[in-house]
């Protein structure tokens, strides 16, 4: 991309005296978007805003910050109301002008003295939070992302209630059944597939991330022009067992593209031989029991108690996704990159990707590892972006099956043969 001088010669004074006049690439810059949220009506496309922060999130919602002045004439006449306005982030990227986030105006602050608000916007998807469901479901056969449908169809049939969003796909190929595990071998008639009572008054996001937890899928928020760029849309794209590309085209080196690297440090907490999980319903107690001994560490129990776990299958499942993820290789938590480094230009990778990432590591040595992309934080001032990473050897994503039997309420399940990851310049070798 061509660059454009720092500063240009005038006709008058010494060289040592002229003054710096500064350009930059207004068509690639981010432009903040501001829609009227029941009409739909565009009400500026480029609003004059300072201190812009960027977040975008896997399984979360994003999150806009910005300062604006409402004496700045560009931003004159509008009136930001919480839950009345959208937000939404536009950049040029490969060419085409796409809408990069976009957030619900919530409650912000007014600076007293300036009258300078800082507006904050969340995404989408964490709109249903705090919304009661009001329906009376309860059906013995499902699939989880129909569950997720029914929850915004149902957020969404409200007048005032209807954010445009669409969920999809509504099909995961799952089916959750009464008290059946996933290959069938656990029957506990104690509880339904899905049991839900408008008298509960069951929080929606609640459901949603439970259902994400536990099965477990990835959800991301998306929006973009229509064809004829006089509104956005908004689709909430849901994944099994996973969202996102993984990015073998695109290299992410530490003192090329990577500027600064944050290493994951192993905290008391971290390492972990034995994971002992109960959860106690009316009458019934749930539990699970799984192990996985290190011959170079002392055995470590975690021992939980949660409410929530109202099955034998949901215990083991939630047991061994906090075993699994204390069995990991050596990873980088953040990494601060380039956006512009031809390695991995800005927009060529997204929230559920998965990344290369390779340098030296103190205390480890050369490290190749595969990353997941959890969140994208960008500093359009500095021209950089953070990357919140985890190793992909931290998500137990398959359907987890149990072996041996045990009492009604109680499962035991010992894994003995969990995978070691040996790290190199190399991809990491499993086995």
């Amino acid at each position: 991309m061509p660059t454009l001088p720092a500063s240009l010669p005038l006709s008058f004074g010494k060289a040592e005296e002229l003054p710096v006049i500064s350009y930059g690439l207004p068509y690639d810059r981010f432009r903040f978007i501001c829609e009227e949220a029941r009409t739909g009506k565009i009400l500026s496309r480029d609003l004059t805003v300072t201190a812009p922060k960027i977040l975008r999130a896997l399984s979360g919602a994003c999150n806009i910050q910005f300062d604006i002045n409402y004496r700045d004439y560009m931003n004159a006449g509008i009136y930001f109301k919480p839950w009345g306005h959208w937000i939404h982030v536009e950049k040029k990227i490969l060419g085409e002008r796409k809408i990069w986030a976009s957030g619900i105006v919530v409650p912000s602050q007014i600076d007293k003295q300036t009258g300078v608000m800082h507006l904050e916007a969340q995404g989408f998807s964490a709109y249903p939070k705090e919304i009661p469901w009001l329906e009376n479901w309860n059906p013995l056969v499902v699939d989880p992302f129909e569950v997720v449908a029914k929850i915004w169809n149902h957020v969404q049939s409200y007048e005032n209630g209807d954010l445009g969003v669409e969920v999809y796909p509504i099909e995961s190929g799952l089916e959750m059944l009464p008290g059946y595990a996933f290959d069938g071998s656990i029957l506990n008639l104690d509880f339904f597939a899905v049991f839900v009572r408008a008298e509960d008054k069951n929080n929606c996001q609640d459901w949603i991330d439970k259902l994400a937890r536990d099965i477990p899928f990835d959800y991301i928020e998306e929006s973009g022009w229509n064809e004829d760029r006089t509104g956005i849309w908004k689709k909430l794209h849901l994944g099994y067992p996973r969202v996102g590309t993984q990015q073998d085209n695109l290299a992410f080196v530490i003192n090329e593209n990577v500027i600064e690297a944050s290493p994951h440090i192993e905290t008391e907490t971290d390492w972990a031989s034995d994971v002992i999980i109960d959860g106690w319903a009316p009458g019934s107690v749930h539990s699970s029991h799984l192990e996985n001994a290190d011959p170079s560490r002392y055995r470590r129990v975690v021992l939980q108690d949660d409410a929530r776990i109202n099955s034998n299958e949901r215990a083991a499942a939630w047991a061994r996704k906090k075993l699994s993820r204390r069995q990991t290789p050596a990873y980088w938590e953040s990494i601060i990159v380039d956006m512009d480094h031809p390695n991995a230009p800005f927009g060529y990778y997204d929230v559920g990707d998965r990344i290369w990432v390779r340098g030296p590591m103190p205390w480890v040595g050369d490290v190749n590892q595969l990353h997941k992309i959890i969140a994208i934080a960008v500093d359009e001032e500095k021209g950089n972006c953070q990357l919140t990473l985890k190793a992909e050897g931290a998500f137990e994503y398959d359907p987890i099956y149990f072996q041996g039997t045990g009492g009604t309420n109680s499962k035991t399940v010992a894994i003995t043969d969990m995978p070691l990851v040996t790290v190199s310049s190399d991809a990491p070798t499993i086995g």
